[in-house]
């Protein structure tokens, strides 16, 4: 089958979204289907002025049997709101025109947020192809949650835009339970729906060790690191790590923030005016360079602002932490605290909280044994439930069989056609 994947973003870039479509492209393309992914120039804010971001080249026929074709789309390291729209509606024009140019396919997949469904949308009215999308975010509610939209007009216009992709689509499929029951509010059908989480390589973090430059960064006297790793953003609410920090600053733990992101900066400030000794911040590296980042940490941390948004999603990161073998402290909330207790991966507090964030890495810092328990249990989470290479085998199925299901439906179409013309 040919199938054309968007993405906005994809590797180098570190965006889930783009692993997610990595993903896919790999698994599809080892089946033998003829793969072709349409990305955005990396433009994440969180990565555009790392240097591994600069050789993507605007087309390429990638050794795992797929190609990508890269399109124009506006780029800045300026957060602001008008800034961020403006590349998600030039992505959404130049991945429209470049799919639409694209042979017929026999599938349209699209990857998160809403601007890439949208243009996927066009894509598949071209080619009169199934539609399936793969619910990251909900947009524009995360816009509205990490502040940058305020409900309005706006926001409930897009949010009808949103319904209208949703219900358009052969199939959507999410990563939490939370975000099944979210689709079938807007009105898609159980049928539908699936939930396919986003996984982790075992392989690939179990076995690291630590990386020496991380084991250098640690403060003298910090005997317990505790180690954020992914985008320094606007959702993550990064504060509470600070609030923690300053609680912690005569204990013997550090903290190590290993990223980019729009709030970097700021966070990088408050954390020096406040004399936070015990914090450093690191530049963001390729996702080649994480697993041994991980086993340089004592302890994991997975954060995002309490908003009832938040209380569906699981942060893909966690199947990565656990996969690293390595406690996690979970400041989310929601489903992700039920997964991080039901697995026995480490401990849960509530988020947007610092004084609990505190009290959760004192836990873990004076019961080494029981931390060292909560790792193995995530690691073994892992490779029974969330291995990427069989969750992606779980969603080729899946792309084939609505593929298949749309081949038969349109041939059926066509012979009652045949024999309402003869009659």
């Amino acid at each position: 089958m040919r199938i054309v994947v968007l993405s906005q973003h994809f590797p180098p870039e570190t965006a889930p979204t783009g692993r997610r479509a990595l993903d896919l492209a790999e698994s599809l393309a080892s089946r033998g289907h003829r793969v072709t992914v349409i990305a955005g120039r990396p433009n994440h804010p969180a990565t555009l002025s790392r240097s591994f971001c600069r050789q993507a080249a605007a087309m390429e026929d990638v050794p795992a049997g797929y190609r990508v074709l890269r399109v124009p789309v506006f780029r800045s390291r300026d957060a602001r709101a008008w800034k961020r729209l403006l590349t998600y509606a030039t992505f959404m024009l130049s991945a429209a025109w470049k799919g639409v140019a694209q042979p017929r396919s026999d599938a349209v997949l699209a990857i998160s947020p809403l601007p890439t469904g949208l243009a996927a949308l066009a894509v598949h009215l071209w080619h009169r192809a199934p539609l399936i999308f793969d619910l990251q975010d909900i947009w524009p509610d995360s816009a509205r949650a990490c502040g940058v939209m305020e409900e309005g007009l706006s926001i409930r216009a897009l949010r009808r835009v949103e319904r209208r992709l949703y219900r358009s689509c052969a199939h959507v499929v999410g990563i939490s339970q939370g975000f099944r029951r979210y689709l079938r509010e807007q009105g898609v059908p159980p049928d539908r729906i699936s939930v396919i989480a986003n996984g982790a390589e075992a392989r690939r973090f179990s076995g690291a060790g630590p990386d020496r430059g991380a084991r250098r960064e640690r403060p003298a006297g910090s005997g317990f690191r505790v180690g954020y790793v992914g985008n320094l953003g606007l959702a993550q609410g990064l504060d509470t790590l600070l609030d923690a920090a300053q609680r912690l600053r005569q204990e013997a733990v550090s903290f190590l923030l290993i990223g980019e992101g729009v709030d970097k900066e700021r966070l990088e400030r408050r954390s020096r005016e406040a004399g936070l000794v015990n914090v450093r911040f690191l530049r963001g590296v390729p996702r080649g360079c994480v697993p041994a980042l991980l086993a340089a940490c004592d302890a994991l941390l997975v954060m995002l602002r309490a908003d009832p948004l938040f209380q569906i999603t699981i942060p893909s990161k966690v199947y990565e932490y656990m996969a690293a073998g390595k406690p996690v402290l979970c400041s989310v909330g929601g489903e992700c605290t039920d997964l991080v207790r039901e697995a026995g991966c480490g401990l849960a507090v509530p988020p947007s909280d610092g004084a609990a964030l505190a009290a959760g890495i004192e836990k873990l810092r004076q019961n080494p044994l029981a931390g060292r328990a909560m790792g193995e249990a995530g690691a073994h989470w892992v490779r029974t439930h969330f291995e990427r290479s069989q969750l992606m085998e779980t969603y080729s199925e899946l792309i084939e069989a609505v593929a298949e299901r749309a081949s038969r439906l349109a041939i059926g179409r066509e012979q009652v056609g045949s024999e309402a013309a003869l009659s």
